[in-house]
């Protein structure tokens, strides 16, 4: 009985049932499962249909949602009035008026873009799906978002790629990213921010800059593969200038690198990062 109940908490998500849950999700959910049971019933019998519709149905009481990925998906393709009527869409977003870590946090959180577990910040399993969902959608088959999507980053006119991941903003300044799949994940998480917070287009885009930056350092899976991501740290010490913290995050799937920083000890960019970076 202890192994069965152990069993049950591992697979139960709290965070998305009980008061928790979200209708739409299990409205969908449960039309999918009928579907699937049918298909079963056809396909093999009536009685392989019947109990693996009741297998079903409790998964998604334990967990919410029977298809990975459904909160972010329903939030996404349901159509707004359906998520109208289910109070999912408020017309009073968060605001966001500085890119300083605490008071953006702040604003990243109602937005449950981040979350706080103890003293670490982390992204949410919602943000991660759609960031993902977004890169997918809108990079073409070179990885590289289209033009209009980077000039919107910059408030800029004009935007010409010069390089695999460096882009020429308006004729006269040069952007760089560690790789395409940095920029196309910049890209794709200021698109999902702009329909999410009050303010952010409003900041300078250089602030912009520094609040996509941290969310890549605090992703642990790679945006664009899902693949695991790992940290290289290095404190460097020159004889004419501050310490300095070089900060390398690469993707051992794809291997392309996600996070490429050098910067004084004193970054806010490094508020950004697990305290295990930024206390190195």
């Amino acid at each position: 009985m202890t192994d069965r109940s152990e069993a049950i908490e591992r697979l139960a998500r709290p965070e998305y049932t009980g008061e928790n849950r979200c209708l739409p999700c299990t409205m969908v959910n449960v039309t999918i499962a009928i579907g699937l049971a049918i298909g079963l019933a056809v396909a093999v019998s009536g009685t392989v249909g019947a109990l693996a519709f009741v297998a079903f149905l409790a998964v998604i009481y334990l967990r919410g949602y029977l298809i990975p990925g459904t909160p972010a998906l329903t939030r996404r393709y349901l159509p707004r009035r359906i998520l109208e009527w289910f109070g999912k869409l408020s017309d009073q977003r968060p605001t966001i008026e500085t890119a300083d870590l605490e008071p953006a946090v702040d604003a990243l959180s109602t937005a449950s873009v981040v979350s706080r577990q103890g003293n670490e910040l982390e992204l949410t399993r919602e943000f991660r799906d759609r960031w993902r969902d977004r890169i997918e959608s809108e990079s073409g088959e070179t990885a590289l978002p289209n033009a209009a999507a980077v000039a919107a980053m910059f408030d800029a006119d004009e935007v010409e790629l010069r390089g695999d991941a460096t882009v020429e903003i308006d004729g006269r300044r040069l952007v760089r990213w560690p790789s395409v799949t940095a920029l196309a994940a910049d890209v794709a998480a200021d698109r999902e921010l702009r329909g999410e917070l009050e303010g952010w287009t409003d900041l300078d885009p250089d602030d912009r800059r520094d609040v996509l930056t941290g969310l890549r350092l605090l992703a642990e899976r790679c945006p664009a593969c899902d693949g695991r991501l790992v940290r290289d740290v290095e404190r460097l010490e020159h004889c004419c200038r501050r310490p300095h913290v070089a900060l390398e995050v690469d993707c051992e799937e794809c291997g392309q690198p996600i996070t490429s920083l050098a910067v004084p000890e004193s970054s806010p960019l490094l508020e950004w990062a697990p305290e295990d970076v930024a206390d190195a």
